[in-house]
């Protein structure tokens, strides 16, 4: 591969500081969310702290899929397709597990499941178009 082919793109650049910045505001808000949770502050207020960052991560990834040219467009699509088919089966499995007796899982849990399907999903169409 030629190594103009490895620069990244006007709007990969841009996506990745959108991105970095929402994942720096979400560093920030949730220890502050934390704090305001553990003094006994109703439930919806560190969830108000916190999402400012994920609306701003959201927009990254709307934002870099409009801007992006068409062959980005079609690896993104490729990532959320792999990872939306490897990470739903996955959560299904696991709330009939739980609801025939299996142990209560966190959210957490499957928002962990999800974004390992879609890093497995974005690896999986770098490798397709190297």
């Amino acid at each position: 591969m030629a190594r103009s082919d490895r620069r990244t793109t006007p709007a990969a650049r841009r996506y990745m500081i959108r991105f970095f910045l929402g994942m720096a505001l979400y560093m920030l808000a949730l220890p502050l969310a934390l704090i305001v949770r553990n003094a006994g502050q109703p439930s919806w207020i560190p969830l108000l702290i916190t999402l400012p960052s994920v609306a701003l991560i959201t927009w990254a990834v709307v934002a870099y899929f409009r801007e992006a040219d068409e062959f980005e467009q079609r690896k993104l699509g490729e990532s959320f397709t792999t990872a939306f088919a490897i990470g739903v089966p996955i959560l299904l499995s696991l709330g009939l597990w739980e609801a025939f007796g299996g142990p209560r899982l966190s959210w957490m849990f499957a928002f962990i499941v999800m974004m390992a399907a879609w890093l497995f999903g974005t690896s999986v169409a770098n490798l397709r178009y190297r």
